[in-house]
This record gives C-alpha cells, structure tokens and sequence, in this order.
C-alpha cells in the first residue's frame, strides 16, 4: 500500500468525526434560517419539514447501521439525540406558544412518533435499551398528557422550562435523565461480571 493510501486512509476518520462533530451545528443554522425564510410559501414549509425531521433518520441511521465501539458513531448519535431534543422542544414553543388548554392533537402525534423512533432505534442496541425506552417513554406520557389533560397552565418560552407544568417537566427531563442512569448503572455492572 503506498505512503498516499495510508495518509488518505487515517485523514478520512478524522475528517469524518470533525463532520459528524459539526453536524448538529450545521443542522441548527440550517433549521433557524429555514424558519426564519419560510413565508407560507410551500416549497418553504416543505423544506422546513424534512428539516424539522431529519433527526429521526439521523439517530435511526447511527443506531441500525454505524458500527459499534467507535467514536464516530458516539459523536454522530450525540448529534441525532442533541438535534432531536432541540426539535421537540421547538416543535413545542411552536404548537403551544400563548395557547391554553389541551394541546393540538398534531402534538401528540409528533411526540408519538418519537417514541415510535427511540423504541426502533433501540432494537438493534441492547445498550441503548433502557436510555431509549425511557425518552420513548417520556414523549408518550409527554404526548398525551398535553393533549387528554386539561391544565391551566401558560406555555411559555424563555430560559425557564417550556412550561411550569410538573409533570409535564418530570414526564420530559426526568424520565430520559433516569434512564440514562439506570442505562449507565446496567453497563457497569454488566462490565463487572464479565471482568
């Protein structure tokens, strides 16, 4: 193999982790321009919502066929989980900014189709089970709960929380937090056993 091949072949990982790296970044910039564009032209809001929702090819991609144990696939997943959490959260300022009452049932579908992506992505993971059975978790209970209960809350944006609905707060932060740590909390102690 030549002197060329070889520095070619180790600049390749490396271009492609500052990539992946950057990925969230370049999405965010591209989503914010795209929101900041579109003036209920179709084409506009066509390509804000491939936009909107390429996060959930993008974790579904890293979980079914990056390959495991390499830093590329922990950065591009960190991107997908990072870049799905700035969408929902937005999605929601977007459905529930200065409304009262029960959310739009179109909510409730958007967060039932999250969990439907965390539990997808979690089936080729063992790893991942638990982390993702509970941010599935939380956008289902997340879901419904703004749709089916009433609540006299004022949905908000700033830099509080979305809302000061409890439990709503705890169904959306607390349950993926949990599961990261029982996830961290199952990995340890699988490691243990087989040391």
């Amino acid at each position: 193999m030549s002197t060329a091949s070889n520095t070619a072949d180790r600049k390749r990982p490396v271009s492609s982790i500052v990539g992946w790296a950057f990925a969230p970044v370049i999405w965010f910039m591209v989503f914010v321009y795209m929101i900041f564009l579109e003036n209920g032209e179709s084409a506009a809001l066509v390509v804000l919502a491939v936009v909107w929702a390429l996060p959930a090819p993008w974790l579904l991609w890293v979980s079914w066929r990056m390959p495991r144990s390499r830093a590329l696939t922990y950065i591009a997943e960190a991107g997908a989980l990072l870049s799905g959490l700035v969408a929902l959260y937005v999605t929601l300022l977007e459905f529930l900014f200065g409304r009262d009452g029960p959310a739009p049932l179109a909510l409730t579908l958007i967060f039932l189709g999250a969990a439907a992506v965390f539990i997808a992505a979690a089936v080729p993971l063992p790893g991942r089970r638990i982390a993702y059975g509970a941010a599935a978790l939380a956008c289902a209970v997340g879901g419904i709960r703004l749709r089916l209960l009433s609540s006299e809350t004022t949905y908000y944006s700033g830099t509080e929380l979305v809302t000061t609905d409890e439990l709503f707060a705890w169904a959306f932060l607390g349950l993926p937090a949990l599961g990261a740590l029982l996830q961290l909390l199952w990995w340890l102690r699988h490691k243990a056993r087989a040391a």
